[in-house]
């Protein structure tokens, strides 16, 4: 009797303490903390030259600390370019912990930023619940487009979900007016990188240059760092000060350095054929009138191909910003008419009246610094070609 006695005590002792802790409200969310991290560009990778943004929450009553990114990709995957310039790239949310994801960054000498948001505990439920939800195999795969949905714009979906029409109005507020076309907003990012920003603005097309809305330009992590900082709300600011986790050295790097060399040496390496007419008649060197011949017609040969590779993309890629593409002028797949004598001439002159028209058309948006040089060699060259006695 005794020990059924105990049992019964017990038993309903439990059945009180389970029934207490329905009935309790849900643990505080105040050791929770929800911040934006933003990388800074870095010239070290190509998919870096724009900066990156990133989720970290932070539970310090339970020790952990986890970063979830939105720009994770698979290099390894045998389509990855070919989807990338089809504009049929798969990214997905990734997470990993806050001391990895600094970790690989501080190996990088990438600058990185904090800023903590000030979202409500029903917020901070809510955003950790479409992480959770978002985070799973089915869910976490998304098309990436680098101007609607990369890093950034997907952030400010999560917040959008999370916080609701507060968040939407004041972040409306912050971004009124028109803003530069998206060329020029990509300008400076590639100012030091001569061979990027010749290859990114050969793939952007006309809808690159139409003016734009201050909304769109927060594809980019460091115009969505200022918003966010721009940012109140009634009752307080969204965020805290923007506060540097690792503040990497500013100098220019090698790479960076290197490349540039590379560029104007070929440049000048391809005024060979030119100077070679104007200095000396190479006609009577056969070694030097081979040589200028190989690499003028190689240089022909790989800008053709490139202009072909312009025109597949400007029909097929399923990106608009890489539709209508006037690169098209001076990069493209009709140069090898320069080769043949009865055409030559005649080519020439269109190829020359095409550059002519590029840089009118351009005159004002295009990065010419890092183009012109080429184009010049392109004037040049086509002059010989036109010039009687110069073919």
């Amino acid at each position: 009797m005794r020990i059924l006695k105990k049992f019964l005590i017990l038993s309903i002792f439990f059945l009180l303490c389970h029934k207490a802790s329905i009935s309790s409200p849900i643990p505080s969310l105040q050791n929770i903390s929800v911040s934006l991290l933003t990388c800074e560009k870095t010239d070290r990778y190509i998919y870096a030259l724009f900066g990156h943004s990133a989720i970290r929450i932070r539970d310090e009553a339970h020790q952990l600390d986890l970063v979830y990114n939105y720009g994770t990709f698979d290099t390894n995957d045998p389509g990855f370019y070919v989807n990338f310039l089809h504009g049929r790239m798969k990214y997905f949310l990734s997470q990993t912990d806050y001391q990895t994801f600094i970790r690989s960054y501080l190996m990088d000498e990438q600058s990185v930023t904090e800023q903590k948001l000030h979202l409500s505990e029903t917020g901070k439920s809510k955003l950790i619940s479409i992480l959770q939800t978002q985070i799973k195999p089915e869910n976490r795969s998304y098309n990436y487009d680098f101007i609607r949905q990369n890093c950034s714009t997907k952030i400010i979906d999560l917040l959008s979900e999370s916080i609701g029409p507060d968040f939407d109005q004041s972040l409306s507020e912050v971004s009124k007016g028109k803003g530069p076309s998206i060329r020029e907003l990509l300008a400076p990012y590639l100012k030091h990188d001569k061979f990027e920003m010749i290859g990114m603005n050969s793939f952007l097309g006309k809808q690159s240059d139409t003016l734009t809305n201050r909304t769109l330009s927060l594809f980019l992590p460091d115009t969505l760092r200022k918003r966010i900082d721009e940012m109140q709300f009634p009752e307080r600011k969204f965020s805290g000060p923007i506060t540097y986790l690792y503040k990497a050295n500013p100098n220019a790097s090698s790479h960076t350095f290197l490349l540039s060399t590379l560029y104007y040496g070929l440049i000048l390496l391809l005024l060979f054929p030119i100077l070679g007419r104007l200095l000396i008649d190479i006609r009577k060197y056969p070694v030097l009138k081979r040589s200028a011949s190989l690499l003028s017609g190689s240089f022909l040969l790989l800008l053709s191909a490139a202009g072909l590779l312009l025109i597949y993309l400007s029909i097929y890629s399923e990106l608009d910003l890489m539709r209508h593409n006037f690169n098209i002028l001076w990069c493209h797949p009709f140069y090898p008419a320069l080769f043949f004598r009865k055409t030559s001439k005649m080519a020439a002159i269109v190829f020359l009246a095409g550059i002519l028209t590029f840089i009118f058309l351009y005159i004002n948006t295009m990065p010419f610094p890092a183009l012109f040089p080429l184009l010049l060699l392109l004037i040049l060259w086509l002059s010989f070609h036109i010039l009687p006695g110069k073919e």
